[in-house]
């Protein structure tokens, strides 16, 4: 069956160039492809509904004329209906006669209907005659839930009297109400609904298969971040995967201002807005079990709007730290400190290093019945059961300040906190940890000795600091050497001169992937945590920290009782033909 834009085109109604400019603005504005050759003046109505009914053998509704049948708007939701451009006109049986704009877009009707035993009975009818047919249908419909509301909540209230519960009885009559309320009650999360499925379906305009085609072509690589970079004459495409930024196509000038307003369109952004970022979420169904969120951020430059988006919650999160890789010492401080009931535990590293996967593998190993766990996080990356998590919301003021004083009230064992951005936020957390509560949280620093000075820097007296962390954890991901095409190789002479006499003393042999159709040609292919575990707990560590010691005279401690630098886990890796040289150095600098 020809799409209606070519049958317009077929029957000489609109031309090619008028075809393209409704598919660009449909991809801006989601309006029917019908209903906006209509409202641009270039088919009339009558036209429209003559052509299109004649195409799919299917009769014109006379709507004008119809009687309004109110009880279809009980069976129908007006929401649904001006979203697909359908009206319900009768009901006869299990027959629904509706009058619809596009024949070959019945998806939401569709979707309406499905396993409710209704079968349907399809007319066509134009874009303003739909329209005045929902405005008498639905128009006054939102008044009707506001009848009958606040006079039952109005009683007197009569002065209270000793009572004496039943316990038995209480639990007889709970369970009766649930299994009464059992055909009734679900437990669907209100921003689940109606979450749109990634296709690339061949009836789509071409930018929502372009834009869908990426978004699952990302998800396919393993890639974290999807990059869309407009240059001077050209938009670049660009994945970040296992932390490496790969080049996917270049993509003409031409389509970049649909392209951008079909992603702000998809996360709710405003498209007229170009001169200041925004922020955004997508949510999509890759089946009925799996569902991505992808976080968006848009920048404008010199050449447009640059957009990156990150994908969440794609990892799989571990049941137990023991899982994450900690080395037999570093296990050892970790199990000890998560099963104290109170204290802070810090991981720190930059962006992408894995902390999320951290907390989140702590709380999944805490998370029990008995125990009260909240989070606040900017955004939720992973959805764990049995634990109340919070979207920050900075553009309400709702930041992590805010969302911690609330926390201290719900009661909690033990609290999250996304960022430590800012001195309220460390404050109110530090409290906490020195008032019967275990803190998780993370920080912006190159390493555990550093982590607790940043906290002082910040404004933290340096004794609360020291009474209240309990343990620091600096980690960084580093890439996996392809086994497909692993080589031993010789230093090379740039790495010489990049790396120290120590750590050249250090390595005993080196890897380096060729390049394969396995690793897309990079040499690696997924990656590893590497720890560097600080515990807190011993007086010397303790007096450097109370005492405004400096970053050298805690790291000097902590290696003197036994901590592990990421330098000395990185050489690890190097020596076991995990990593490479190069990727480990790009640590050791750090370090």
């Amino acid at each position: 069956m020809e799409k209606i834009g070519q049958i317009l085109v077929a029957e000489k109604l609109i031309t090619e160039e008028q075809l393209s400019q409704a598919l660009t603005d449909q991809a801006q504005t989601n309006e029917l492809l019908g209903a906006g050759v209509v409202r641009r003046g270039w088919v009339s109505e009558s036209k429209l509904v003559e052509v299109l009914a004649k195409q799919f053998n299917l009769p014109v509704a006379q709507l004008d004329s119809a009687e309004t049948d109110p009880a279809l708007a009980q069976l129908v939701p007006a929401g649904s209906a001006r979203l697909g451009k359908f009206v319900p006109m009768r009901r006869s049986g299990t027959t629904l006669e509706v009058a619809v704009l596009h024949p070959d877009d019945l998806k939401t009707l569709e979707q309406l209907t499905k396993g409710r035993g209704i079968n349907l009975s399809i007319s066509v009818a134009g874009p303003e005659a739909i329209e005045r047919a929902i405005t008498r249908l639905y128009g006054g419909a939102s008044d009707t839930k506001k009848a009958g509301q606040g006079g039952a909540a109005q009683k007197n209230v009569k002065e209270a009297k000793p009572f004496t519960v039943d316990q038995k009885q209480v639990g007889e009559a709970l369970t009766r109400a649930v299994q009464e309320a059992g055909g009734e009650v679900k437990d669907d999360k209100p921003e689940d609904k109606d979450i749109p499925r990634l296709e690339i379906a061949p009836l789509d305009p071409p930018i929502v298969r372009l834009v869908n085609g990426m978004l699952l072509e990302a998800i396919s690589m393993r890639a974290s971040d999807i990059h869309l970079e407009p240059l001077e004459e050209e938009l670049r495409v660009r994945y970040r995967v296992d932390g490496g930024m790969i080049e996917a196509r270049r993509l003409p000038n031409g389509i970049r201002s649909a392209l951008t307003s079909r992603i702000k369109i998809m996360c709710s952004m405003n498209i007229a807005e170009k001169r200041v970022p925004q922020d955004g979420a997508i949510k999509v169904s890759l089946s009925e079990k799996e569902q991505i969120d992808f976080r968006v951020n848009t920048l404008p430059s010199i050449y447009g709007e640059k957009i990156v988006m990150r994908i969440l919650g794609r990892g799989q999160l571990k049941n137990d730290v023991s899982e994450l890789g900690f080395k037999a010492r570093a296990l050892e401080l970790v199990t000890e400190a998560i099963a104290n009931p109170f204290g802070m535990i810090l991981v720190t590293g930059p962006t992408g290093s894995g902390k999320t996967t951290t907390l989140y593998t702590i709380l999944q190993q805490l998370n029990d019945p008995d125990v009260n766990i909240v989070t606040a996080e900017d955004p939720v990356e992973y959805r764990l059961n049995g634990i109340t998590q919070v979207n920050v919301r900075p553009a309400v003021n709702f930041t992590f300040d805010v969302a911690l004083r609330s926390f201290l009230r719900q009661d909690p064992d033990m609290i999250l906190v996304g960022e430590m951005r800012d001195f309220e936020t460390a404050a109110i957390a530090v409290k906490a940890a020195l008032t019967g509560h275990l803190v998780l949280s993370t920080l912006h620093t190159n390493d555990t000795a550093s982590t607790v000075v940043r906290l002082v820097d910040m404004g933290i007296e340096p004794y609360l600091v020291a009474s209240a962390v309990k343990l620091v954890i600096a980690q960084r991901l580093v890439r996996r050497i392809c086994e497909k095409c692993k080589l031993e190789v010789p230093v090379s002479e740039a790495e010489r001169t990049d790396a120290d006499r120590a750590t050249l003393a250090a390595v005993e042999k080196m890897y380096r992937g060729k390049g394969c159709d396995h690793c897309n040609n990079s040499g690696y292919r997924g990656r590893i945590p590497i720890f560097e575990v600080m515990c807190v707990k011993s007086r010397d560590m303790k007096r450097a920290i109370t005492e405004g010691g400096t970053e050298v005279q805690v790291q000097q401690i902590a290696k003197r009782e036994g901590t592990r630098t990421l330098a000395d886990e990185a050489i690890d890796l190097v020596n076991l033909g995990i990593t490479s040289l190069d990727e480990a150095l790009k640590h050791i600098m750090v370090d």
